[in-house]
């Protein structure tokens, strides 16, 4: 009761706190060490202004979801993708900067948001900008967009597919006492099964989804990365397929070493990340103001970025066990594009 309570007084707080965004549309945040200024409005002024959208992903890359996200966490991978879809059809976005915080995630997911990018990327400038990590998964993303930014330190790359499983037979048996049955319409049904040894032909068969999956992951880094072709006036730092596969095998790397081996383009920050994707936009559709602004398009701000955080603090506790599972215990027997 209590639960259901706190939730209905958080979503009439949001309801209230979109009011009040609507009301005020002239919010400015600026940076001072910068001086670059970023709109975060979120009422009407926004809706009807050319911009520049900046999403941010943020965290490992799934559909899944946990209790506290009844309202969803719009930096998640599922709150990007929807942000994503938005700005293709949304006219006043004219270029896109998508921050990246990721160590990766499950390939579905990484899939659906590089091919919402690569539509994306069709229409208006896509441009990444890699934060602390964007590792596997989180590259197979940057792949779609027409240039990607890294600062030096950031660890990217990892470009790989992997499998976790476990095994408890002898704990269960020896320690325990405890024994599986198992009963099954076919041989393969609890292929992976932590309460049996995996047969040879099993680990055939998984090693022949993680060579597939790892195909694609290449296939679509070549189709987003190696075969692009654009002629904006930004630095492009060209990937060749030599370097993508023999580079390929798992290994994470520094943003300095992927620049220089093709997998990023420039060394810059978010900031001048945003700066590229003004000059590209300008230059892509022409009569745009060189100070168009920079719109938080999946991130709330004022009173929703309160309201969120209050929500979120209120359901900590509840969640706090699942933060600290590592991605890949989340997803056991299941094929992932992640570096933890």
């Amino acid at each position: 009761m209590k639960d259901k309570t706190a939730a209905l007084v958080i979503i009439i707080l949001c309801i209230i706190s979109v009011l009040v965004g609507i009301i005020n549309s002239s919010k400015f945040a600026v940076n001072k060490a910068s001086g670059k200024y970023t709109d975060k409005r979120s009422g009407l002024g926004s809706l009807f202004t050319n911009k520049v959208a900046l999403i941010t992903l943020e965290g490992a890359i799934s559909a899944s979801t946990t209790s506290s996200d009844f309202i969803s966490k719009s930096n998640s991978a599922a709150g990007v993708l929807k942000s994503i879809k938005k700005a293709i059809d949304d006219k006043t976005v004219k270029a896109v900067v998508l921050r990246i915080n990721s160590p990766g995630g499950t390939p579905a997911m990484s899939q659906e948001i590089f091919n919402s990018l690569l539509a994306l990327r069709a229409k208006k400038p896509v441009v990444i900008s890699m934060a602390d990590v964007a590792a596997s998964g989180a590259y197979y993303i940057a792949a779609a967009g027409d240039r990607i930014f890294a600062d030096a330190s950031t660890i990217t790359g990892s470009v790989g597919v992997i499998m976790h499983s476990f095994n408890v037979q002898d704990l269960m048996a020896q320690k325990l006492g405890i024994k599986s049955l198992v009963i099954k319409s076919g041989k393969y049904k609890d292929i992976a099964s932590p309460y049996r040894e995996t047969t040879a032909d099993e680990k055939a068969m998984l090693q022949g989804i993680i060579s597939e999956t790892y195909n694609q992951f290449i296939s679509d880094i070549i189709l987003g990365r190696v075969n692009r072709k654009d002629n904006y006036p930004i630095l492009k730092t060209d990937l060749t397929v030599l370097n993508l596969k023999k580079y390929s095998d798992g290994r994470i790397m520094t943003g300095s070493t992927a620049q220089k081996l093709g997998f990023v383009d420039k060394i810059g920050d978010g900031y001048e990340a945003q700066d590229a994707a003004k000059k590209m936009a300008k230059f892509k559709f022409g009569l745009i103001s060189e100070n168009i602004p920079v719109v938080s398009y999946n991130s709330p701000s004022g009173l929703s970025e309160l309201i969120l955080n209050l929500s979120e603090k209120a359901f900590s506790a509840q969640d706090l066990f699942t933060k600290t599972i590592p991605a890949r215990v989340k997803h056991p027997n299941q094929p992932l594009f992640l570096w933890e």
